[in-house]
């Protein structure tokens, strides 16, 4: 019987037992509908195979929303010459030029797309001050970031294409203080039909816009352009009153003496009185004539202190940059001649002009807007008249380019010899020992 009652009641609390799990079973599955049900917690309980298995699951990219196009123009005014510059995103310009697209540009592909470009756009642009004219193309160049705010491209360097943009330029003279400036823009690609332009002039600048079916832009000055810095006044060399030589009276008065001469002993025409006085009356009319200033001795100055040197030295210095304010080779070269004499003055063309254009492929130069010099040491030529200053000059540059503006400031330390040319001070020769960019 005690058996019996044992198994029964085994039997019993195995029952029990089994109930109870169902009912754990029922109330869990209850409790997980209930939760996948919930909008916000339904999200957070799916289920991941990948964590299943035990691998990271692929991360899912988010497409990237195509760029915006660029189609910018910016116009820079600065002393005898005027700039315009367009810049277009790569992407576009691929399109325009039928090319393939990429997510990089490498050196080969930056070349293809600034060949065709600069194949097609050379007559784009036409600049003018009374009606626009014929504009010098100065070429296409990858640019890298937007406008505004670009960044250095190393030479040959792969660029992302979301990154890149093509850079075109073009230049024209541009004379003191016009009225107005003309534009002529005919570059519209890929369905566009304005041209946002920048017009920058000094240290302003303000908006303007090219609209396809219009002919030109017309920005108008009124007087507020800058006036191109005059040359600084270099201090003369003193020279002695010049001699007047009357050649006219000379000639006259030789002239009759000779006449005397050959009538020595016999009787003058009109009588001696006469010719003496016609002699001396015609000396005196023609004194005025045809007279020859000959010009006296210069007196070289004794330059002992580092002032003196410095109010000679400084100005020559300066003009040598405003000649770079000028365009054209001849131009600089004239202005050069007032301020540096002999082989000296191409060696300064050449290092100076290097030395004011910005770097890359654009070659946009440099405005110097402040320079001061300092002279430590002062001493005799001993090669002639003139002085040795060993000195040192700081030249700030400002320039304008796609949008946005470069500072550099340049120091030099140098002994220079300045020497007398024709009553003038020039450099006549210079030799840098340091150049450095601060």
């Amino acid at each position: 019987m005690e058996k019996t009652v044992g198994a029964v009641n085994s039997l019993c609390a195995c029952r029990q037992h089994r109930l109870k799990m169902i009912s754990l079973k029922i109330i869990f599955t209850a409790c997980i509908l209930v939760l996948l049900s919930s909008p916000g917690l339904g999200q957070s309980l799916q289920l991941d195979p990948s964590r299943i298995l035990g691998q990271a699951a692929p991360k899912q990219m988010d497409p990237e929303p195509p760029a915006e196009p660029i189609f910018q123009g910016y116009l820079y005014l600065e002393p005898n010459q005027m700039r315009f510059e367009a810049l277009f995103d790569a992407q576009t310009a691929l399109n325009w030029a039928q090319l393939p697209s990429t997510q990089f540009l490498n050196a080969d592909e930056q070349k293809a797309l600034t060949d065709a470009l600069a194949a097609k756009s050379a007559d784009w642009c036409r600049l003018g001050i009374e009606k626009a004219g014929e504009a010098s193309f100065r070429g296409a160049s990858i640019i890298k970031g937007k406008p505004g705010a670009t960044l250095p491209l190393e030479e040959g360097a792969t660029v992302p294409l979301r990154e890149a943009m093509v850079g075109l330029m073009w230049e024209a003279p541009l004379p003191p203080m016009p009225e107005q400036v003309l534009i002529e823009w005919t570059g519209y690609i890929h369905d566009q039909k304005r041209l946002p332009i920048r017009v920058f002039y000094g240290s302003q600048s303000e908006t303007t816009e090219a609209i396809q079916g219009l002919k030109e832009v017309r920005w108008r000055s009124r007087g507020r352009l800058p006036m191109p810095a005059p040359l600084a006044s270099v201090p003369k060399l003193e020279q002695s009153a010049p001699w007047r030589l009357p050649v006219a009276s000379l000639i006259w008065f030789s002239c009759g003496l000779v006449f005397f001469l050959l009538f020595k002993g016999r009787r003058l025409p009109g009588g001696t009185v006469a010719f003496l006085g016609a002699w001396l009356l015609g000396a005196l009319l023609t004194w005025p004539l045809f007279v020859i200033e000959i010009t006296g001795n210069t007196r070289v100055p004794d330059i002992k202190t580092a002032h003196d040197a410095e109010s000679i030295l400084t100005p020559l210095l300066r003009n040598v940059y405003r000649a770079f304010d000028h365009r054209t080779e001849s131009d600089i070269y004239d202005t050069l001649a007032r301020s540096v004499d002999g082989e000296l003055l191409r060696q300064l063309y050449l290092e100076t002009l290097q030395a004011l254009t910005l770097e890359g492929r654009e070659g946009t130069r440099v405005t110097i807007t402040e320079f001061s010099t300092e002279v430590m040491d002062v001493k005799p030529n001993p090669d002639g008249s003139g002085f040795i200053a060993h000195c040192q000059w700081t030249a700030l540059g400002t320039v304008g380019h796609w949008g946005h503006a470069h500072t550099r400031v340049n120091r030099y330390t140098a002994q220079v010899v300045i020497s007398p040319v024709q009553s003038e001070w020039k450099v006549t020769k210079l030799d840098v020992s340091e150049a450095r960019r601060i």
